[in-house]
């Protein structure tokens, strides 16, 4: 195959002079540089998630199992669900067995320690009464927000 790459080039080169030099070294750069890997956005950091409309009720329970999650990229609705032995949320990628977990919100909000990244995901990615029923809260964005003001 090699053998068919050098006199492919030889032809060009004596087909366009000197030009084909450097389109011809140009070509083997994007043929042999490698895409770079899509970086996680995804920062590991605790979390805090309060309810909205300054709700503050001793324990409220969200619904983390038969919920379901829009994928644009994959172009279909995938179903979610909350389990404390697997590394997804989404059910079509769980493997093994499945022990469900409770989302509950003490006294209007939820503290998510780092560890806990896939409960994180769902609360801030995937999971439907996002923005409307609870939200995340973000110093930062506070921060810039009022300074702004």
């Amino acid at each position: 195959m090699a053998k068919k790459q050098e006199t492919i080039l030889d032809k060009a080169k004596s087909a366009f002079g000197l030009e084909s030099e450097a389109i011809a070294a140009q070509s083997k750069k994007t043929v042999m540089e490698k895409p770079s890997p899509k970086k996680n956005k995804w920062e590991i950091k605790d979390r805090l998630y309060i309810l909205k409309h300054d709700k503050t009720p001793l324990s409220y329970s969200i619904k983390t199992s038969g919920i379901y999650y829009f994928d644009e990229e994959a172009g279909y609705e995938r179903e979610l669900k909350y389990t404390a032995n697997q590394r997804t949320v989404f059910v079509d990628e769980m493997k093994g067995e499945q022990r469900l977990e409770h989302v509950v919100f003490r006294n209007g909000s939820l503290l998510v320690p780092k560890n806990k990244v896939t409960l994180q995901q769902l609360l801030s990615l995937y999971h439907p009464l996002k923005d409307r029923l609870f939200e995340e809260v973000n110093k930062e964005a506070e921060a810039i927000d009022e300074i702004g003001d």
